[in-house]
């Protein structure tokens, strides 16, 4: 188990220009001295294999940091961030990977992306929403083959981060692809912390924390 300490504090002093003192007239703010913000306020998280962390808020609420942070408190190498993962292209999805046809068949389901008409195209030839779903499988591969090597170590479990998860997506597959992440995740023994607006992937992913952001830095955690 891993249990993260976040926060993000900054310090600013906006520079006594013209246009700023004609704003801090207007709204009766002083110039005169730094303030101290917190982006994200002191909170525990904890991390433990097969988890299912879901930040959710509006956007501008730090949904972001939160996951920048977690992603500089982990080994680097335990880290999967979903938005860079490189796809291979060329082949046909079937043929991406060198793994058994039934490995690769199961993550493809896992996805949304097991119909056969579907297999036979190539990444380039799919709409954003249907190439996110494939980088999404992508990740499933790389985190199934560090949780094998991370066997022997509980603190080595790997972690993959999705921000603006799901976003591409109509809210029907949404929900879908959310419901069957969340079991494939807890089987697999691999930890996730999706970010998203979208209030609506509560229940399908039916998370063992909840992080419920607001705007100005409110921030509660919520945990089953």
């Amino acid at each position: 188990m891993n249990t993260l300490r976040l926060q993000h504090r900054v310090t600013t002093a906006a520079e006594p220009t013209p246009r700023v003192g004609e704003l801090a007239a207007m709204f009766g703010l002083g110039l005169d001295a730094e303030r101290t913000v917190d982006i994200v306020p002191p909170i525990e998280l904890e991390l433990t294999v097969g988890r299912v962390v879901f930040l959710t808020g509006p956007s501008g609420s730090g949904k972001s940091t939160v996951l920048r942070l977690i992603a500089e408190q982990l080994r680097t190498e335990r880290v999967i961030d979903i938005d860079r993962v490189v796809v291979p292209d060329g082949s046909t999805l079937t043929e991406l990977w060198d793994d058994p046809l039934a490995d690769v068949l199961r993550r493809l389901s896992v996805v949304g992306l097991a119909d056969a008409f579907m297999m036979l195209r190539r990444p380039e030839q799919l709409s954003d929403g249907q190439r996110f779903r494939l980088r999404l499988a992508t990740a499933l591969r790389e985190a199934e083959r560090m949780s094998v090597a991370a066997e022997r170590d509980d603190n080595a479990f790997p972690v993959l981060l999705a921000d603006e998860f799901c976003a591409t997506l109509d809210r029907a597959t949404a929900r879908v692809i959310s419901q069957g992440l969340a079991k494939w995740a807890r089987a697999s023994g691999v930890a996730i912390v999706v970010a998203t607006t979208h209030d609506d992937l509560l229940e399908p992913l039916n998370p063992d924390a909840l992080v419920a952001q607001q705007l100005g830095g409110a921030i509660e955690v919520l945990t089953r």
